[in-house]
């Protein structure tokens, strides 16, 4: 399992004489504002048998995290140990470089950008338990403000095995390699997929359950249009993860599209080109789009609908061409 390197650390007044069972690993990069809030929601965690301890590990933040991170830490009940990483460019080396310094059986995995619930812990690390424990993940707290701000939805299994809610045996983890290093969205990706990789060979071996009760909020992070472009972009590395994780194909459209909207922008493609060749049937193929678009961004805040539309429109057609452009470049037919 690949760490990352480690510059500095810090570790909270009761850190060094707890023997918890449950160790909660965060990875973090330039969310300082973020932070007080998430060891507060850790703080009122209703005890999971056997306890838990934080370990909170920043990937060569260049805004106040560390700073901030000392700070919570001299000031925690909490058994909490805060690691500062050389920066890696994701996400998978902090986490693998936490989980190397935890002391717990049982992993339970979050994001900086979510607030666990009160009784999250207790919810998702079970006694007893040898599987892949999904929880809930809703979006909140509050509403979106801008029209393209993003949160995170999770209310099943997926096969995604999202990290923002996850937990595992620790020696589970150790077994699969933990977290590998996918380079597929080039430099700035910030990483793409790891956690489906990890969660799928887990899952394989232990099975997988979703747990319910065991919920976090995923706050809402504010987007421009350009950023939903750019999210719509990385979905090139899909095709890689089906050709990888060969089980994700069910949840797919019809087994070859990533969705039923990703299905109408490649029929709207297909339809494009008809008409320009002269053959009106091509405009009636466009239409699923279009229907799709505009109930979207009624969807959204913001007017006018036109250019909205238009928007959402033009986003479907990015995320059609980069699966296109994912199935050839990574081998594995996924529109």
């Amino acid at each position: 399992m690949r760490t990352g390197q480690v510059l500095s650390e810090v570790c909270s007044p009761s850190w060094a004489a707890a023997t918890p069972r449950v160790s909660v690993v965060v990875a973090t990069h330039d969310r300082q504002g973020y932070l007080a809030e998430l060891v507060e929601a850790l703080e009122r965690q209703r005890e999971p048998e056997g306890g838990f301890e934080v370990v909170l590990v920043d990937d060569g933040s260049r805004d106040g995290t560390w700073p901030e991170l000392l700070g919570l830490a001299a000031r925690t009940a909490l058994p909490l140990l805060a690691l500062r990483l050389a920066a890696t460019g994701g996400p998978s080396l902090p986490r693998n470089t936490g989980v190397a310094r935890c002391r717990g059986d049982v992993l339970a995995l979050t994001d900086d950008d979510c607030l666990p619930d009160a009784g999250w812990l207790r919810a998702l690390c079970p006694p007893g338990s040898v599987t892949v424990v999904q929880g809930a993940t809703r979006p909140g707290p509050g509403d979106a403000i801008g029209p393209w701000d993003r949160s995170i939805s999770v209310s099943a299994l997926t096969g995604l095995h999202e990290t923002c809610n996850l937990s595992l045996p620790r020696d589970l983890f150790l077994e699969v390699g933990g977290f590998v290093l996918l380079d597929v969205l080039g430099p700035g990706g910030r990483g793409f997929g790891e956690d489906v990789l990890m969660g799928a060979a887990a899952a394989r071996l232990a099975g997988a359950e979703f747990a319910p009760e065991a919920t976090v909020q995923h706050r809402w992070l504010s987007a421009s249009f350009l950023d939903h472009l750019r999210s719509r972009r990385r979905l090139s590395g899909f095709p890689l993860l089906v050709r990888e994780v060969p089980e994700l194909r069910k949840g797919m459209w019809r087994k070859v599209f990533l969705t039923r909207r990703t299905a109408a922008a490649e029929t709207a493609g297909v339809g494009v080109l008809l008409a320009l060749t002269g053959r009106r049937v091509g405009c009636l193929a466009t239409l699923p789009l279009l229907v799709g678009a505009v109930q979207e961004a009624r969807s959204r805040p913001g007017r006018p609908l036109a250019v909205r539309t238009a928007q959402v429109a033009l986003a479907d057609v990015v995320s059609a061409a980069s699966l296109v452009e994912g199935s050839i470049r990574h081998r594995g037919l996924l529109l």
